[in-house]
């Protein structure tokens, strides 16, 4: 069931019904019956697997209780098994045929009569985000953090509360199972803001990221017959519309959850205004980010291994270098698995590798880096220079996306070397040949308009100006009329209807 769906709204009109209908002790219950007939509507056998999931990391939870701190081993044991088989099921269901299409050749070069069959296995939903919270949960009991879970139905709304299980957040256990498990009463406030934050996610994928995706999925297939021009102005979309279309879903997400007064953690704190690679992403898919950081990065440099490194590098170099490198192969660890998290594919591998690689060089170069601004005089505090960050870091994941959306690795280094060879720009016949791209004046005009919208209210809110309070300061008319604007707007230039179909959200299929 799609959030961009009628079936959808009128599934969220009534569970909210019911959901303050209900005995406050009982509300629960209801979200959990309504967060697996949400996953049924996918499909039977997808079920199977978030029940085997949260089966598993209960049992495993409650074993690990059973311990005394010091028994670490054992809980160790507990910990890897568990693990072993969630990623396992997660690495044999998203990976296994491009393991196997990569290593069938292998085979046959040297001439081993055996090769691994291609198998039609159908992605349970949201089996990446719901198996990643999953592990945190069980790896944060290993750790102590919190008691195990002792109610199996607790743990499975946990797991399943539906409006995160399609596209996240990922959330962790004690921020988000306690507010699932208390009972809420209707506050009119909550209902508000909920349903505001709904409608600007229906803005975002309705109105920029599907249109946007006219554009890109007119020029990406067929790359080559096009100018310089026109391939950065679909790469410059590409990286639009998968922000509004994922931000859009969260906002979508957390709306639902406000309304019933559960506040899920926030996802996306307008990643393009990064002034770095490494600030890019810890603002986009927050909860990915952190979660690698807590449960990869962190025990990474903390380890055997990372402590020796960083012995051995203090003594052979000195200064920022020599503490920094036990930190280099963490952190390219991470964004690399961030990369391959994404999905199977080389795309995915080359955009892994890609961050990787720009995070680490920019830790080794940053010395360098502060010696020529000094030299040069430049003042990193100035407007322009964060400008220039923001720009330049905003050029780099254009970049990296398109190797991703590109139909295979070498179309999208093509593509970046023509967008960024001005000499192919046809100036004179460019305002002519925008309009060649799959979209009409009046489509392009909205396009525009709706992105100005959009980086305007981003602007006001990384300049601490909350927008929602704002317009809930205004008077009734004038807050109203900025509804009715709001739905007219999705209403009527949303892209659906004759000629048009309602894309379906891209992290769906991560």
């Amino acid at each position: 069931m799609s959030f961009i769906s009628g079936e959808f709204l009128l599934f969220v009109f009534i569970t909210v019904s019911l959901y303050y209908i209900v005995p406050r002790r009982f509300q629960w219950v209801l979200l959990l019956l309504a967060s697996y007939s949400f996953y049924l509507f996918a499909g039977v056998k997808p079920v199977i697997f978030i029940v085997l999931t949260t089966v598993t990391t209960y049992l495993a939870g409650r074993w690990m209780g059973r311990f005394a701190k010091n028994e670490k081993k054992k809980k160790k044991k507990i910990l890897v098994a568990l693990l072993l088989i969630n990623f396992g099921i997660l690495l044999l269901l998203k990976y296994y045929n491009f393991i196997a299409v990569n290593i069938n050749p292998i085979f046959r070069i040297f001439e081993y009569d055996v090769s691994m069959p291609l198998v039609n296995m159908m992605l349970p939903l949201g089996i990446s985000f719901y198996t990643f919270q999953a592990m945190g949960y069980a790896i944060d009991i290993y750790r102590g953090k919190y008691r195990p879970e002792k109610n199996l139905a607790h743990f499975a709304l946990f797991l399943s509360f539906f409006p995160q299980v399609i596209q996240g957040p990922i959330s962790r256990y004690d921020q988000l199972a306690p507010q699932l498990l208390e009972g809420h009463r209707f506050d009119y406030e909550n209902m508000k803001f909920g349903i505001q934050l709904m409608l600007w996610g229906f803005f975002k994928k309705m109105v920029i990221a599907d249109r946007a995706a006219i554009v890109v999925n007119t020029v990406f297939p067929l790359y080559y017959g096009y100018d310089g021009s026109q391939i950065f102005v679909a790469m410059f979309l590409y990286a639009i519309q998968i922000y509004a279309d994922f931000s859009g879903g969260i906002d979508i997400a957390r709306g639902v959850g406000q309304i019933m007064g559960i506040d899920m953690i926030q996802n996306f704190q307008r990643p393009y205004f990064g002034t770095s690679v490494p600030e890019y992403w810890r603002r986009w898919h927050m909860s990915l980010t952190n979660w690698m950081r807590d449960y990869v990065f962190f025990p990474l440099t903390l380890s055997k291994m990372s402590n020796r490194l960083g012995r051995w590098s203090r003594k052979r170099f000195k200064g920022v270098i020599g503490r920094q490198i036990p930190a280099y192969l963490p952190t390219f660890v991470v964004f690399f698995l961030i990369g391959v998290w994404h999905g199977a594919g080389w795309g995915y591998v080359v955009f892994g590798f890609y961050n990787g690689v720009i995070i680490v060089l920019g830790m080794v170069c940053q010395p360098l880096f502060s010696v020529m601004n000094r030299k040069l005089r430049v003042n990193e505090k100035s407007i322009p220079w964060k400008v220039w960050q923001v720009v330049r870091t905003f050029l780099i994941m254009m970049v990296g996306k398109t190797l991703v959306r590109a139909n295979t690795v070498k179309a999208g280094l093509a593509m970046t070397l023509s967008a960024f060879d001005i000499s192919s720009y046809d100036f004179c016949n460019l305002p002519h040949r925008m309009f060649h791209m799959g979209v009409d004046f009046n489509q392009a005009l909205i396009l525009c308009t709706s992105c100005i919208i959009l980086f305007f209210v981003s602007f006001l809110q990384e300049n601490g100006i909350e927008i929602r309070n704002t317009i809930a300061r205004q008077r009734m008319r004038w807050r109203w009329l900025i509804y009715f604007l709001a739905i007219a707007a999705v209403l009527v230039f949303g892209v659906y209807g004759p000629g048009f179909s309602v894309g379906e959200f891209i992290y769906r299929n991560f």
